[in-house]
């Protein structure tokens, strides 16, 4: 019998682990976009660029230190290819 452990860790959908899911709805507004960044092969610094923000900024979104306005939100949704709506949720 397989260990469920294992099974969990290794399930993966386009990139998101279920451990990174269980971020993603658990409500941090910072991990999801981290986890969505990432998921999308990009760094912070791409990222920031392709947003024409600075990497600190992105860095405050990413830890939750400040918050994204909408408009970062549809635009990095866009450029993520993600519903806004699961940012949103996060606020």
């Amino acid at each position: 019998m397989k260990d469920i452990n294992k099974i969990l860790d290794d399930w993966n959908c386009d990139g998101i682990t279920l451990k990174k899911l269980a971020l993603i709805h658990g409500g941090d507004l910072g991990a999801t976009l981290k986890c969505y960044r990432q998921s999308a092969g990009l760094t912070a610094r791409e990222l920031a660029r392709q947003m024409n923000i600075t990497p600190a900024t992105l860095s405050n979104y990413e830890n939750n230190k400040r918050r994204p306005d909408l408009e970062f939100i549809r635009d990095v949704s866009q450029q993520l290819h993600f519903s806004a709506d699961t940012l949103l949720k996060k606020i």
